[in-house]
């Protein structure tokens, strides 16, 4: 029997770090392969004032990404569940979607993330659960909000 793959998105948020807990103790029920994921998005600083070096600041993402990742392996680690872990360059939606494919995963798990009304309007992005049959279509894995 080939061994499942469970994937979890995860923000540094404190609800994709819940997610990433709940990831390990499937994995560890299931038996199951646990990859969590990080996006590095450089598309935030579209239409900022603040003028950044692009280089500069994908470095520092990347490495608050490394750290993200680390954080949210403990729970695994923990549970003697090795994760593997995922820092990729894109939209959230996009990396995810592409790891899901890559890794045959069965499972996609991500945190709940409300944002405010001040997020909406002057962010004018989408929470990731505004894409949730958008994931299952295009992936067709199992899609577990936490």
């Amino acid at each position: 029997m080939e061994k499942t793959t469970i994937v979890c998105a995860v923000t540094g948020s404190d609800s994709s770090l819940r997610a990433a807990s709940q990831a390990a103790a499937l994995a560890e029920e299931r038996n199951a392969t646990l990859v969590l994921v990080f996006a590095v998005d450089m598309n935030f600083l579209d239409g900022m004032a603040v003028e950044l070096s692009g280089r500069v600041a994908a470095e520092a993402l990347h490495q608050v990404g490394e750290t993200i990742l680390e954080d949210a392996a403990r729970p695994a680690l923990s549970r003697g569940v090795t994760a593997k872990k995922v820092l990729r360059d894109g939209p959230l939606l996009d990396v995810v979607k592409e790891v899901v494919r890559q890794e045959k995963a069965s499972l996609l798990v991500i945190g709940h993330e409300p944002r405010s009304f001040f997020e909406k309007v002057v962010f004018k992005r989408e929470s990731v659960e505004d894409h949730l049959q958008e994931l299952k279509a295009e992936t067709g894995v199992e899609v577990m909000v936490v």
